[in-house]
């Protein structure tokens, strides 16, 4: 099937939302005419962030992370737009071009971790560099809670041996999915607690922390939210035991990392 088919050709009129903040969708969009807004609200009101014209491409997070969307997209003028959806983009990824998938995972990876990266240079530029460079990474074990975090970890207690280690939402497509990079997948079902990409457990000068991945409902790490709407998307791990849930309280996945 060639990339026409899996495009499918919208037309707006002035005024009609293309994109919602604060919803959650999979798609991104082609802009090959007209005038759209990128809008933004804040306590004062509805703010404009940017106009795009043709052979703009917007939306395109929706393709790699279940977010609710930033901002609202509008049309000024008259609009079409090619839509494409995150499973028929991966499809023409996988067709032409195969080799670009394991670097453009990498590449995602990294992105989604740039902010809690930038979020920690103060932090780092005020440590002085004195003595040797930091020995071997402490152990740190990750342990079924509920039957079905048991489950997947086939009723062993696992020791993590590679940071970022990467856990997220077990789906069909996870072989050939450029958007989806985890080392261990939850098999979870609708009403989905856990996203594609939810949570990654990080290590970085002698400490271990949870950085949530931009997750739809959130993370939580002994007893604190992180990501899912709340504006924290980093919590550190203490030594000793951790209790982690993916997704809502109720949620069937939740480990405990022990330190």
């Amino acid at each position: 099937m060639g990339e026409g088919k899996k495009m499918r050709e919208l037309r707006f009129r002035p005024g009609e939302i293309i994109i919602k903040e604060g919803e959650i969708n999979d798609t991104a969009y082609i802009l090959k005419s007209g005038i759209v807004e990128v809008r933004k609200k804040t306590r004062k009101g509805e703010v404009k962030l940017a106009e795009l014209q043709a052979e703009s491409i917007f939306g395109e997070m929706g393709l790699i992370e279940d977010s609710p969307r930033t901002a609202s997209v509008v049309a000024k003028t008259e609009v079409v737009v090619d839509e494409i959806k995150r499973e028929d983009f991966a499809e023409i990824l996988e067709e032409k071009a195969k080799f670009v998938i394991p670097i453009m995972k990498t590449l995602l990876e990294r992105l989604r971790q740039t902010n809690e990266l930038v979020a920690q240079l103060e932090d780092r530029l005020r440590i002085e560099h004195v003595g040797k460079i930091p020995g071997d990474i402490p152990e740190i074990h990750i342990e079924g809670i509920t039957d079905e975090s048991k489950k997947v970890l086939l009723n062993k207690k696992m020791k993590i041996k590679k940071f970022p280690f990467k856990i997220g939402r077990e789906t069909t497509q996870k072989s050939h999915d450029i958007f989806i990079d985890n080392d261990l997948y939850l098999p979870d079902s609708p009403p989905f607690n856990v996203s594609r990409n939810h949570m990654s457990i990080n290590y970085l000068n002698g400490k271990f922390y949870v950085l949530d991945r931009g997750s739809s409902l959130g993370t939580i790490v002994n007893g604190t939210k992180i990501g899912g709407g709340v504006s924290s998307f980093k919590a550190n791990l203490k030594k000793g035991e951790n209790i982690i849930i993916l997704g809502s309280e109720t949620s069937p996945f939740k480990f405990k990392i022990i330190i």
